[in-house]
């Protein structure tokens, strides 16, 4: 009975050794991965609005429309900027300063809101946008995609106490924003395929990264999927309804014309 009892102890050790061993390679896996997201979204940015904004001194490229421009572009890169630091804390397990720079990180993102909408709304009213797209029909993509991030942003803050939900819904929000940059790439198909592009390759991502992540785990994340799903659907919904009698007319209103 003793023999029996000893071996049923040795096999419990043996059995939660090897859970905290896993769990413990799953948790460096991650962070590993958030570094390296961390990295890749700053890059992707650099490159996609280097032309327009980023080197735009050393590259001949058109004027910037505004101050208002210039503001969003410094907001924008802060918030990537805050995005990389939060990724590098959670992997260095500094989590209470993470949680302290993510409730502080409300206001920029407020400021981020307002001004990214302003943006769209004066690209609008002056004509730019996306070649093939009539400029107030494209002025819903910039639109749609910041309440987009809001929901994904307001949700990942919910599930603070949750690192499994917060995390994945905050990778989600990189994939959302990962569209103006991927459109402005200097590749020259792009225009050509237009949505399909800008809209189709963070979808591809999102879930290329849900699939991977169900694998990993061995269970599918439904908070995950919802935000996936939420992100992918919404945009090309809006450019939809961009095309509307109803959205033109809201569109002509708060461009004040």
């Amino acid at each position: 009975m003793g023999a029996k009892t000893m071996a049923t102890n040795f096999a419990t050790t043996d059995l939660l050794q090897n859970n905290i061993a896993a769990r413990r390679a799953r948790l460096s896996f991650e962070h590993r991965f958030f570094l390296t997201v961390a990295v890749l979204f700053p890059l992707i940015t650099f490159i996609g609005f280097a032309p327009s904004y980023y080197l735009k001194t050393v590259l001949v490229s058109r004027p910037i429309p505004s101050t208002l421009v210039h503001v969003h572009g410094l907001v924008m890169s802060l918030w990537i900027i805050l995005f990389s630091v939060q990724a590098y804390l959670i992997s260095s397990k500094r989590i209470k300063l993470h949680m302290t720079l993510g409730m502080s990180s409300i206001a920029l993102v407020l400021v981020m809101l307002v001004t990214g909408m302003m943006t769209a709304v004066a690209a609008g009213a002056r004509g730019g946008g996306f070649p093939g797209y009539p400029p107030l029909v494209f002025m819903n993509v910039p639109i749609v995609g910041l309440f987009v991030f809001a929901v994904l942003f307001g949700a990942a803050l919910y599930y603070r106490k949750n690192a499994a939900n917060h995390k994945r819904l905050m990778l989600v929000t990189v994939v959302v924003f990962l569209s103006p940059s991927i459109s402005r790439l200097p590749l020259p198909f792009i225009p050509l395929l237009g949505s399909t592009w800008f809209f189709g390759v963070p979808a591809l991502i999102g879930f290329a990264l849900l699939i991977g992540d169900t694998y990993r785990t061995g269970k599918l994340n439904r908070v995950f999927l919802y935000g996936v799903l939420f992100g992918t659907i919404t945009g090309p919904l809006g450019l939809l309804f961009a095309r509307t009698d109803a959205w033109m007319q809201f569109a002509n209103w708060i461009i004040g014309s």
